[in-house]
């Protein structure tokens, strides 16, 4: 088996939802497609584990991208599946200080919310009605835009033809979140400390580092509907899985890529199994910091230089916790705690940290009675990974101030037994998912970067492509799940024309 060569059309490197929604759109174009992943399951960062008994999320997280024009609700619509999912109100609430922010879905108890929050009513309704404008302009253009980031005449012809009255938009590339909020008049340093934390879950970055082109969507996605899903996320992958199988594509786990190379009619993957693989097309999901160690030559130094452009990202320090069920009915299930300075510890780099708990009654992922907790927090990668001989007794210190802070700020939490408890740092998430120095979530968001300066998801070389979190347009199941729409179309654009010559 190992000496044999296998053919298919396209070939996937990495089971993240960004690849698997490519693979999904390939195969159900047609095409004969195969996904190769190194971890047991699929899903990447976008997935559930099992532990002890319990289902754990890899992450702590939320989930939309269901309403109309934006990407989940796109694939469900063209693969003709429903994606299983349950939707939850309120979406978020924020903890700072003695003030708890609740993150109303329907925007008009939103603004009110946020007049009484931090005063200011007239400038706060200005500052949010012209971010759901911007928000739902970006979605809709987002969706009809799939060669975006453009990179050739073609690209650039199809941009300029389908958007002549969403133009006034890009001008908000240009400036900051907190720029837009200060020109509209607010003034309230506690509501700018408010849109930091918000944003450093979606962009990565806060209100000063944040074009408000990109801030728009990441601080009012609490305004579109979000959902849980039973059992935990990996529920939602493994429909895709069926899909591509009942497609005629194969999916196969703890078989990761070990090496890419160029060759006559298209591409030879060797798996970490030595199984040789041949495609016309290759799509990565691999992030950009990894692709160096997968190639050779020309291709590896295109990505040593796509990767030495963003050098800095975060990591994230998480837990997985399980206590019994003793929080409110009407409980929120997504919470941001703001932390102060002197909260702070070695590791502990965040001003905030997110909590995901199961949803009452989620027997699939704990017993009756108990509740799981996913928690997480931004970390510096570099620290964890020169700890040498500290590094147990530092995680295990960042863990237990963590707990305590959770003991002071999360309701309920105070009075709940711990059942289970561990905790995760860059160095495990580099061991989970293979991500180079365990980086997660993407590439922050900065004022410096041009809206075209991302690495696009067509590569120099002919039939290479590139999907997930550090291509347009970014981080997020939505984000990651569009870049393998605008992949698909990239792809079935180059067979096509391979098929005509």
């Amino acid at each position: 088996m190992k000496n044999q060569t296998e053919n298919f059309d396209v070939i996937v490197a990495g089971a993240g939802m960004g690849g698997m929604t490519a693979a999904s759109l390939i195969a159900n174009a047609g095409y004969k497609v195969l996904v190769l992943e190194k971890a047991h399951v699929t899903g990447g960062c976008s997935s559930s584990y099992y532990r002890k008994g319990y289902i754990f999320e890899s992450g702590a997280t939320t989930l939309i991208g269901f309403d109309e024009n934006q990407p989940l609700r796109n694939l469900e619509d063209t693969l003709g599946i429903t994606l299983p999912k349950e939707p939850i109100s309120p979406s978020m609430s924020v903890q700072m200080g003695d003030k708890t922010v609740t993150r109303w879905q329907d925007k008009n108890k939103w603004l009110n919310e946020v007049k009484i929050q931090f005063g200011e009513p007239a400038e706060q309704e200005a500052f949010w009605n012209l971010a759901f404008e911007i928000s739902d302009v970006v979605w809709r253009v987002s969706g009809k835009n799939n060669f975006f980031p453009p990179v050739d005449g073609s690209d650039w012809f199809q941009l300029l033809k389908n958007n002549p009255m969403d133009v006034w938009v890009l001008l908000y590339a240009l400036k900051s979140v907190k720029k837009a909020a200060s020109d509209i008049g607010i003034s309230n340093p506690e509501f700018y400390r408010f849109l930091d934390e918000q944003l450093i879950i979606s962009s990565q970055a806060d209100a000063e580092s944040t074009p408000f082109l990109f801030g728009a969507p990441a601080i009012t996605y609490t305004n579109y509907t979000n959902y849980y899903v039973p059992g935990g996320l990996h529920e939602m992958v493994k429909t895709l899985e069926l899909f591509l199988k009942n497609h005629g594509a194969e999916v196969h786990t703890k078989e990761g890529v070990k090496s890419i190379y160029q060759v006559d009619g298209g591409y030879e993957v060797i798996s970490s199994k030595g199984r040789r693989y041949r495609a016309k097309a290759v799509v990565s999901n691999i992030p950009v910091w990894n692709m160096p160690d997968y190639t050779g030559g020309n291709i590896a130094s295109y990505f040593k230089n796509e990767a030495a452009k963003y050098d800095e990202a975060w990591g994230a320090f998480t837990m997985g916790i399980v206590t019994d069920d003793v929080y409110g009915e009407n409980m929120t299930l997504h919470h941001q705690l703001h932390i102060e300075e002197s909260e702070k510890t070695a590791g502990l780099d965040s001003d905030s940290i997110f909590v995901s708990m199961s949803k009452k009654g989620d027997t699939s992922r704990a017993e009756t009675g108990s509740r799981v907790l996913n928690v997480s927090t931004h970390t510096k990668p570099e620290y964890w990974f020169e700890l040498n001989g500290n590094y147990d007794a530092l995680k295990l210190q960042v863990q237990n101030k963590i707990t305590e802070i959770l003991r002071k700020k999360l309701p309920g939490f105070n009075k709940a037994e711990i059942k289970l408890s561990f905790s995760a740092t860059p160095v495990s998430w580099s061991n989970w998912v293979y991500r180079k120095k365990g980086r997660v979530g993407g590439i922050p968001q900065s004022m410096s970067r041009s809206l075209l300066d991302w690495t696009p998801n067509k590569t120099p070389f002919n039939g290479l492509y590139l999907c997930g979190d550090t291509v347009f347009p970014g981080q997020g199941i939505p984000g990651v799940t569009l870049s393998g729409f605008n992949v698909y179309f990239r792809v079935q654009k180059y067979l096509k024309n391979l098929s005509n010559h």
